[in-house]
């Protein structure tokens, strides 16, 4: 009796002490953040997208800047041109770029697309001319063949006639108002590097002046004159990226590359009154889109 008394003892004593460590352990972890260091995120969007990752992520994980130098457990690049520091933290990276092709991968790293596809801008420019023929696109990127062959596929299939122009901002101008002269509409992939504020009102004005829409690239070449774009908001951006960093700090994988669909439509209606155009609002050009499956 005294034996089993003892190892009673014994017994409840090493449950006792392992309580006693469990507590210790989750004392020294509690209000331990993982730190997620973004880099490249700069104005007034890169502070709106800043703020919602923060609010996504929750008190989990701190959100730094590249003017901390606390060491960091995920590393997001939010351009190209921040991949070269992001590399240098030997922490997994998620580079969060407009399209793919341009930047090679290597271990622990994974890439969020958020550009509009080059279809979901066919889609917008149909919803909103639908007797629409003939789409031109301005591409900066020769590499870009294969897409191109897709695209005009995909453009045969909704009744339209894709027709190709590569520029270069040394003939910019010129490229635009040849493409303007036979085509209805005029795209550009919303990675496009050939706007600049220098080239931007040049261009938009070779189009108008032979009565020619241009639609996209992004909402601040709307602003500056063009007629339509699709864009995706700072809070999407935030939400997708931190599933992701989620995804990785539970499994310590990424995962495989994703592209982000949900966008949103936004317009010019000074331009379109201009041009004496009718043109939807832009809520009701999202419904149409995602509607339709283009951006859902």
């Amino acid at each position: 009796m005294h034996y089993m008394q003892t190892r009673m003892r014994g017994y409840r004593h090493d449950c006792l002490k392992a309580v006693v460590l469990l507590l210790i352990f989750m004392l020294a972890t509690e209000g331990h953040a993982a730190t997620i260091q973004v880099l490249g995120a700069g104005g007034e969007a890169g502070e709106s997208f800043l703020r919602a990752l923060a609010k996504s992520l929750g008190p989990s994980h701190e959100v730094v800047t590249e003017v901390s130098q606390k060491p960091s457990d995920i590393v997001i690049a939010l351009h190209e041109g921040a991949l070269q520091e992001a590399r240098r933290t030997g922490a997994p990276l998620l580079a969060v770029l407009p399209e793919s092709g341009r930047v090679e991968l290597g271990k622990n790293e994974s890439a969020l697309y958020w550009a509009p596809s080059w279809i979901d801008q066919l889609r917008l420019a149909k919803q909103i001319f639908p007797s629409l023929r003939r789409v031109g696109l301005l591409l900066d990127d020769p590499r870009q063949q294969t897409r191109v062959l897709v695209l005009r596929e995909q453009a045969k299939a909704m009744g339209l006639e894709l027709v190709v122009k590569e520029a270069n901002t040394d003939f910019l101008v010129r490229s635009v108002a040849e493409l303007a002269g036979v085509c209805d509409v005029i795209i550009a992939p919303a990675d496009s590097r050939l706007f600049t504020r220098t080239t931007i009102k040049p261009v938009l004005l070779a189009a108008y002046r032979q009565n020619r829409v241009f639609i996209g690239p992004s909402p601040a070449v709307v602003r500056a004159g063009a007629l339509a774009s699709l864009y995706v908001t700072p809070e999407t951006l935030a939400a997708e990226v931190a599933d992701r960093i989620r995804r990785q700090s539970a499994s310590g994988s990424w995962g495989g590359t994703s592209r982000i669909n949900r966008f949103e439509v936004t317009t010019n209606p000074q331009v379109a009154r201009a041009l004496g155009l009718h043109l939807p609002d832009a809520e009701q050009l999202t419904r149409l889109l995602r509607a339709e499956g283009g951006a859902p």
